[in-house]
């Protein structure tokens, strides 16, 4: 009987362990992404529309290294002091007439608009996965 239970204590041990593990918030030092798969036809026009993820986010505040990604690159990217509060983060692939431009931008209601931009890059068709991340330095 005793070893009947020490088994049940145990497995009960290590289930608290799992839901523990798999319910634990995010630190505040997570890397955090907006990112967003994209059809690109290889050959944009002006006429072409948009792409674009946008996603709301309490920051705390600190520098962030602001990083965008296009499928496996990784540039531009700065370093960014961001005060505490609530961001609209916006991605986006603007197509013009024989290439692409991505536009990353952190806006908090009350201060000024930070920005990273590809201003032209020409891409084959395809399939792409497009936005940024911000990796905090804490």
């Amino acid at each position: 009987m005793a070893g009947k239970i020490s088994r049940f204590a145990a497995a009960v041990a290590a289930a608290t362990v799992l839901v523990t593990l798999a319910g634990s918030p995010a630190s505040a030092a997570d890397t955090a992404y907006n990112t967003r798969s994209v059809w690109l036809d290889g050959a944009p026009s002006g006429a072409n529309v948009s792409a674009c993820t946008t996603r709301s986010m309490y920051l705390t505040s600190g520098t962030y290294t602001w990083t965008q990604i296009f499928g496996g690159t990784r540039t531009p990217t700065r370093d960014v002091y961001l005060a505490t509060g609530t961001y609209t983060w916006k991605d986006c692939i603007v197509p013009h007439n024989g290439h692409y431009e991505q536009t990353s931008s952190l806006s908090k209601p009350g201060s000024e608009t930070a920005y990273l931009i590809d201003p032209s890059f020409g891409q084959l068709a395809g399939t792409y996965t497009f936005g940024s991340l911000l990796d905090p330095h804490f």
